[in-house]
């Protein structure tokens, strides 16, 4: 009889640390930062949110320290910089709580943050996400700005991998010809299409990757810039053609705004956002899946990861009439 009256006592400890609107799992209750965060999201004004974020910060610094240094050795960032992590793990948190945490009506929890356990591992996650975004992007590790960076970035990774596979098999540096036959041989006998992932390589591009001033003058003289890039002249009528695709997805979207009879739970996913995200990249020939539409839209709901697939089935039929006379040509 005292040990259920100690626990029923601890249960309502534990449940007065959070909201007094809490919804969260009562299964949760006790996991790390969860009380802190049911409170964060509660907040009603900004002034509120921000006062308990900084208090959350401080409370748990030694934790948080300790899930930098993991995203720190994980994303192979320098130990000794730690202003840089702490600032993508700013950013994972602050997405966290306005896309995924919140409740998107107004203050308080979502269905995924009511049934979240380990809320260091998910932000420890998240961190480590935007780090690889960012990097991919070319906006770490000094290429910021280049012409093909990310591209080249996860090329040349690849290249010192071959470099160092045919140093161990042979027992001497290779050749230039001779490493890119082999890493070639390499990607072809493990990629599905390495073409078309870029990962390809010739002995010209074995050279290393540089922004050069336009003011510089000894830019003439640059023998790697001997090749002139021709202008793209469709590139004006493919974007055209693209904002008219658009045009058309903001033209559904209010449609089936106005044919809506009742008020969706969820924020509903707009075919013009999904439209804007897969044509992004259209002018290098990149168009992302359907995963990474979802993962860049921030959609967590599966009624809007579906809701997504078949949108992009129907900006697909949009753009093939839109370009039908493109692939008639061919």
């Amino acid at each position: 009889m005292t040990a259920l009256v100690l626990e029923t006592t601890a249960r309502l400890r534990r449940r007065t640390d959070h909201h007094r609107r809490c919804e969260c799992d009562r299964d949760t209750l006790e996991t790390p930062w969860k009380a802190e965060m049911c409170q964060i999201l509660h907040a009603r004004t900004r002034a509120e949110k921000r006062s308990l974020l900084d208090e959350f910060l401080f409370r748990y610094e030694r934790e948080i320290s300790r899930v930098l240094k993991r995203a720190q050795h994980i994303s192979h960032l320098d130990y000794r910089d730690k202003d840089v992590v702490f600032s993508y793990f700013g950013d994972a948190l602050m997405k966290m709580v306005d896309r995924r945490w919140r409740e998107k009506s107004g203050p308080g929890t979502s269905g995924v943050f009511n049934y979240s356990r380990n809320l260091p591992t998910i932000l420890e996650a998240e961190t480590r996400y935007w780090i690889r975004e960012d990097r991919r992007k070319g906006l770490l590790d000094g290429t910021a700005g280049v012409p093909g960076d990310s591209s080249h970035d996860r090329r040349a990774k690849l290249v010192g991998k071959s470099r160092q596979l045919f140093e161990t098999e042979h027992a001497r540096a290779p050749s230039d010809t001779e490493l890119v036959d082999f890493h070639n041989a390499r990607m072809h006998a493990t990629r599905k299409d390495p073409r078309r992932q870029s990962v390809l390589i010739t002995i010209k591009g074995l050279g290393s990757l540089r922004s050069i001033p336009l003011e510089d003058p000894s830019l003439f003289g640059e023998h790697r810039l001997a090749c002139r890039d021709a202008p793209d002249e469709g590139a004006h009528e493919r974007h055209r053609r693209i904002q008219s695709i658009v045009g058309e997805c903001v033209r559904r979207d209010e449609q089936r705004e106005d044919w809506r009879i009742r008020a969706l739970k969820r924020e509903p996913v707009l075919m013009a956002d999904v439209a804007r995200v897969f044509f992004a990249g259209h002018g290098d020939g990149e168009f992302p899946t359907r995963t990474e539409l979802v993962e860049e839209l921030g959609i967590t709901e599966p009624a809007g990861r579906r809701e997504v697939g078949s949108q992009l089935n129907e900006i697909i039929t949009i753009a093939r009439r839109t370009f039908a006379d493109y692939r008639n040509t061919r």
